[in-house]
């Protein structure tokens, strides 16, 4: 045992049942030991409000359980081919055998959704934290009452205390805006302003429960993805979404789902497990919009139910919007086997003339096809060279004041002042 391993096993709290073994991974090995950084972090339940921290940076994998290790091994195993669908509220996942032969398995199909548990505790939580906030701006206005103004109902209590003939009333915390200048900033900057203890106790236990439903929101995505992994394989395929329109749009709902931690951890599960998720661009593929017999159903967002209408033309396939899009993805994407299809129409190859993307012929389209945003994500991270600490920097030109950015095929060039 190596002296790192007595060292923690002397802290209190270290040798609680189940770190054991994190403690083995990481300290038992003196050779992998990088730095030690010390750190503080607010605390409102430590004396002073500080909790001091040494953080040892360890170069070596992460930790994984022997159960983890072995979920993953029979997740590979399975063989099976998945599509992922994610929007707002819910995540679709289904997957097939990846022969497409209905003998060596079953289609399995998931929807994942806040349960009534999960509603109710984010419901709590985010009362708690409306309570805290009010209390905040409340103690932040009885420090600093000159730089905000009266209320509508304040001033018209004082505008009936004085036709009454009576003296207005003290207001020590006033409830109206905030004095601000001709050009609407605040008349003094709010860094500048008087805070209490308890202001500051309380801004400290606020921080700390953002960050506790932060993490708690983070494990729930790994497990929901280990769950996902474990049932329907590594390998999967989502349609590449900006995250940021979804939070543009619906802020709230997207931060009690977090569609975007989901498919992170999703990402990463299948990467551990031996597997991959790949991208699929939705300016190209447009799942949600066509049907699995290939042809395009065009619904809008506020339609969550897909019908492909037999009497015109279509197959009759009635089913869940969320689950035919991630049925898609899984057919379509995978069953072809090229990666080129990441970047292609849904539409199948025997399509009539007109519907088939000329693209799709050599000879029609002679340029090379640029690489998507999702190509490039399919690709995988670019190899980045490891700083190496204990050799120096390269000498990298740099740009200096008063002239431009120097470029390697042509001198640098000096802004004169002409006046």
């Amino acid at each position: 045992m190596s002296e790192g391993v007595r060292a923690a096993e002397r802290r209190p709290g270290s040798t609680t049942p189940g770190r054991w073994p994190y403690l083995l991974h990481y300290l038992n090995d003196p050779s992998r030991w990088h730095k030690i950084d010390l750190v503080r972090r607010r605390d409102s339940a430590t004396p002073g409000s500080w909790d001091y921290e040494a953080h040892l940076m360890v170069l070596a994998p992460g930790y994984a359980s022997t159960a983890t290790r072995t979920r993953r091994r029979q997740a590979s195993a399975l063989q099976r081919l998945g599509g992922v669908d994610g929007n707002v509220s819910t995540l679709a996942v289904v997957s097939l055998p990846a022969t497409l032969d209905p003998d060596d398995g079953d289609v399995r199909s998931d929807r994942i959704t806040l349960t009534e548990q999960e509603q109710d505790a984010l419901a709590a939580g985010r009362k708690k934290a409306r309570g805290r906030q009010r209390a905040l701006d409340r103690s932040r206005r009885a420090c600093n009452p000159r730089q905000y103004r009266r209320s509508r109902r304040q001033k018209a209590r004082d505008e009936r205390r004085q036709a009454a003939g009576l003296h207005p009333k003290a207001v020590t915390v006033p409830a109206g805006p905030r004095r601000t200048t001709a050009t609407g900033k605040p008349q003094q900057a709010y860094h500048r302003d008087t805070v209490s203890t308890g202001y500051r106790n309380l801004r400290a236990r606020h921080t700390a429960a953002a960050a506790g439903a932060a993490e708690s929101s983070h494990q729930r995505a790994r497990k929901i993805a280990a769950a996902v992994v474990a049932a329907h394989g590594p390998n999967l395929t989502v349609e590449d979404s900006d995250i940021r329109t979804w939070f543009r749009l619906w802020g709230r709902a997207c931060s009690a789902t977090t569609p975007g931690r989901l498919i992170a951890a999703l990402a990463a599960e299948c990467t551990a497990a031996g597997g991959r998720l790949l991208r699929a661009s939705t300016f190209t593929t447009a799942l949600s919009q066509h049907c699995l017999c290939g042809r395009r159903v065009t619904k809008s967002l506020r339609q969550r139910t897909h019908h492909c209408d037999s009497a015109g033309g279509g197959c009759g396939l009635k089913g869940d919007r969320d689950l035919v899009s991630a049925a898609l993805a899984a057919q379509i994407l995978f069953a072809q086997g090229l990666q080129e299809a990441l970047t292609e129409s849904t539409a199948p190859k025997s399509a009539p003339p007109g519907r088939t993307r000329a693209a799709a012929d050599p000879r029609v389209n002679t340029f090379p096809r640029q690489p998507t945003a999702s190509a490039r994500r399919n690709a995988g991270p670019c190899p980045v060279a490891t700083p190496d600490e204990t050799r120096p920097a390269p000498q990298r030109p740099k740009a200096h004041a008063g002239t431009t950015r120097p470029h390697t095929d042509r001198p640098r060039t000096h802004i004169r002042d002409k006046s």
